[in-house]
């Protein structure tokens, strides 16, 4: 068994961070250069050059992990992560080139090729894009139902992230029992992924996530509420495949349907599976991918029981589900004394300081 190198102090940790930054950036650097190139000559409509680079492209991908002598074990997520993404949207659009669904720039007057190329790169929602993959929530009548404008003040970006802030905060004096500690990781979620869009949003990105706090059941769980960043490459490379492949096969189009959303899950599932695989133990990556293979499951029988209706029992039910399966994850994903009392050094030191 190789011995134990991960760092076993903050600073230790620090010092391993700057040694491996500059392998890791240079091991992305490459093929990220390669996709804006793959994604130049899509613009161009040069077809056999986009399909040409986009090989070479997935390879340095693949083999980027590899390539950078990444220690730290929460680094190599982030390398995991960053590959994962990569792949993601290189095929989303070889999928949408094949269907003819590529996204059109609807945002402003037409960019020139390498602005455009850019603007794919970095819209992994293509919200300068027609059509794009982002489904706008109905807009809630409280608070304030006399005064429209301090309502649009109330549910923009940045006035949700601070009452988030306050609950996340709240919940880490809370008793840390496995539905605790995972409503704290929901919302350290929702926190750090909106910490960043309000950083590099383009002017007209959209909330990111919808307020957890009204969530009235799975399928607006997953539709409205949480982060539809991945929407895009879950239904050119799953769920359209899936639909359309049953139908032919003659299967009714509900249950296709119902499959097809189950199989979008599934490519998350492996998604998370794969960018986490540093930092859990083999129990916890089952238990990841259970995770979102039961969310699916329930999420399209839910939706057959129930349709679009909303209702109090339904957002009870979600709830109970979420929480129960949710605290099962966190039992092999360990945060021992919620988010912000973790030993966070156990995340350089990956699957064997998590519980297996």
């Amino acid at each position: 068994m190789a011995p134990d190198m991960s760092p076993g102090s903050e600073d230790d940790m620090f010092s391993q961070f700057l040694e491996d930054l500059p392998p890791a950036f240079l091991a992305l650097s490459v093929p990220g250069l390669l996709l804006y190139c793959c994604l130049y000559a899509f613009v161009r409509r040069w077809k056999a050059a986009f399909v040409g680079a986009s090989v070479p492209t997935l390879l340095l991908f693949w083999a980027s992990p590899y390539v950078a002598p990444v220690r730290c074990a929460a680094f190599r997520a982030l390398l995991n992560f960053a590959v994962a993404v990569g792949t993601m949207k290189l095929l989303d659009i070889h999928a949408l080139s094949m269907t003819n669904s590529i996204p059109q720039y609807t945002a402003g007057p037409p960019l020139r090729p390498s602005l455009h190329a850019l603007i794919l790169l970095t819209e992994l929602r293509y919200e300068s894009f027609t059509p794009n993959t982002i489904r706008h929530p109905p807009p809630p009548k409280y608070p304030f139902p006399a005064s429209p404008s301090m309502r649009i003040a109330f549910y923009r970006e940045g006035t949700q992230f601070l009452i988030h802030l306050a609950i996340f905060w709240m919940l880490q004096w809370t008793p840390q029992y496995p539905p605790i500690k995972s409503l704290g990781i929901l919302f350290a979620i929702y926190l750090i992924w909106t910490a960043i869009q309000l950083t590099v949003r383009y002017r007209n990105s959209p909330p990111l996530f919808g307020p957890i706090y009204l969530i009235d059941g799975l399928a607006t769980f997953w539709t409205e509420t949480w982060h539809n960043a991945f929407a895009a490459p879950c239904l050119s490379l799953a769920y359209t495949p899936v639909l359309r492949l049953l139908t032919a096969l003659g299967c009714p189009r509900p249950l296709a349907r119902s499959a097809a959303v189950v199989a979008s899950f599934c490519l998350m599932a492996a998604f998370h599976v794969y960018a986490l695989a540093p930092l859990l133990s083999d129990e916890g990556r089952r238990r990841i991918a259970v995770f979102f293979v039961a969310n699916g499951i329930a999420t399209v029988t839910e939706t057959a029981v129930w349709g679009k209706k909303r209702h109090w029992a339904r957002a009870l039910l979600g709830w109970g589900f979420e929480l129960a399966l949710a605290s099962w994850t966190v039992q092999a994903v360990e945060v021992a004394e919620g988010v912000l009392g973790n030993d966070w050094r156990g995340l350089c030191k990956g699957r064997s300081g998590l519980r297996g």
